[in-house]
């Protein structure tokens, strides 16, 4: 086994600028200090100045013939500046990760033995069956309790329940026969959990902290709550000490999963769950830009990452992919990633550019041939129809205070809806996160309606498998 790899380096972010005009619970009137939710202060100079001018009764005046013009300018300042919410809900909000803890003995135990550092906490993964929310809490840093949940609790409290049980994921940690570090998984249409086990723990934390580990796939059945198939992922395919298996997406039909990994160079691993086995796919499009800025809120952040973002067209033709490091949207066929017999080298050719997309970090598809995924700087998700010009892309839904860092996406195929988290990732790994309140919540789960469902849906499903003993 190799030493563990050193991670790209993140250096501190630039000094913030003034923070933004404050947001109101809820669309307010459209007065002049009140427009789309935004409060302008009295003691600003636009305001005071407007308040000074007289108004004469019988006749126009500069401020009534300017009224007019002045409002479409606060709007159109508004719009920009804070973007759409209104068409999202918000289901569940926490400043600090909060737990369901089996007692307060073992809450207690955790924080005296630095297995529970409450700052080390933050939302990653989110995906939905059944009326129940899933979501991960990565072990990018020490002091993570549990790295895979349910939510429960009310709205106003919610709590994360381990999931699918405490004792597969306690402390302490290296068996590899536990969950160690869960980033992202997937929910096929027979309520199979394709879990990703990292393997590895703390890649955002100081390097003398990084293990290495061995990366695994789970897949559980969520109705039947039992195991159905394990997978370690060999050395030379996701190397113990320097890879990050980010992300996932399945083709339950054919039996493949398509996995991202973020570390080093990237690289794209597919699994064959049908003859288990895996391979790797490596293309300089997986390769991440070292000089990479993104400005957020006027902070300017690098984030020189690989291959991350991963998705599926809803016909399994197609693998869609990003760098956190790059707005390039690339993609590739699955007929060749899926055949064995062709290398890194025959597969190269076949990827395609789609043109510039904006920084963004998860993707997803639909049913209908639409494409969604984040867009870090404007702090907004995004929709596009697959085969058009990546310019036509449109914001679905944004707000530059509340929905900083979209990252993963989930579906509530009952409702047509899809589901996402914002958690100011850029703010968590570069120790700017407050989790004193004073900058509101840092987690976020949303839902907007769409009218669509999984790219998983209206597929034919495969029988299922005996769970394993």
């Amino acid at each position: 086994m190799r030493h563990p790899g050193t991670p790209p380096s993140l250096p501190p972010s630039l000094p913030p600028s003034l923070p933004p005009p404050t947001l109101l619970p809820a669309p307010v009137s459209y007065g002049l200090l009140h427009i789309r939710g935004i409060r302008y202060p009295r003691s600003s100079v636009f305001v005071r100045k407007l308040e000074r001018i007289p108004l004469d009764e019988n006749a126009p005046s500069v401020y009534q013939i300017m009224m007019p013009f002045l409002l479409c300018l606060l709007f159109i300042a508004a719009t920009l500046g804070k973007g759409d919410a209104t068409n999202a809900t918000l289901l569940y909000e926490w400043t600090n990760m909060e737990y369901d803890w089996p007692s307060e003995a073992t809450k207690f135990n955790y924080t005296n033995s630095g297995w529970y550092t409450p700052d080390n906490n933050a939302l990653a993964g989110v995906k939905y069956w059944k009326g129940e929310m899933y979501v991960t809490v990565p072990r990018w840093r020490p002091g993570v309790p549990i790295t895979l949940a349910k939510v429960v609790g009310s709205p106003e409290k919610p709590l994360l329940q381990a999931w699918p049980s405490w004792d597969v994921q306690s402390y302490p940690l290296g068996d590899p026969g536990k969950l160690q570090f869960i980033q992202s998984m997937e929910i096929d249409s027979r309520g199979w959990m394709w879990i990703l086990d990292v393997g590895r723990l703390n890649l955002l934390s100081d390097p003398a902290t990084q293990t290495s580990g061995i990366p695994k796939l789970w897949i559980w059945d969520i109705d039947n709550d039992c195991l159905v198939k394990e997978f370690i992922f060999p050395d030379d395919v996701m190397p113990y000490d320097s890879s990050w298996a980010n992300d996932i997406v399945v083709d339950e039909t054919r039996g493949l999963a398509y996995i991202s990994d973020t570390w080093a160079q990237g690289g794209i691993v597919v699994y064959d769950f049908n003859k288990n086995r895996a391979r790797r796919f490596d293309d300089k499009s997986l390769h991440p830009d070292p000089n990479m800025k993104v400005s957020i809120n006027g902070r300017v952040f690098n984030f020189p990452l690989p291959s991350d973002g991963i998705a599926l067209s809803h016909d399994g033709e197609t693998v869609y992919y990003c760098e956190i490091s790059r707005q390039i949207l690339w993609s590739v066929p699955t007929s060749a990633l899926s055949n064995w017999t062709m290398t890194s080298a025959n597969i190269s050719p076949l990827v395609q550019n789609h043109g510039t997309k904006g920084f963004s970090d998860g993707m997803t598809s639909d049913d209908q041939g639409n494409l969604y995924f984040g867009n870090q700087a404007t702090s907004s998700v995004m929709v596009w129809r697959m085969g058009t010009p990546i310019e036509s892309a449109r914001v679905l839904v944004g707000n530059i205070s509340t929905m900083q860092w979209p990252d993963t996406f989930a579906w509530n195929n009952e409702e047509g809806s899809l589901i996402f988290v914002s958690n100011k990732l850029q703010l968590f790994a570069f120790d700017g996160m407050k989790f004193d309140g004073s900058d509101g919540a840092n987690f976020r789960l949303w839902k907007v309606h769409v009218n669509a469902k999984s790219y998983l849906s209206k597929k034919p499903v495969p029988t299922e498998a005996p769970c394993l003993v």
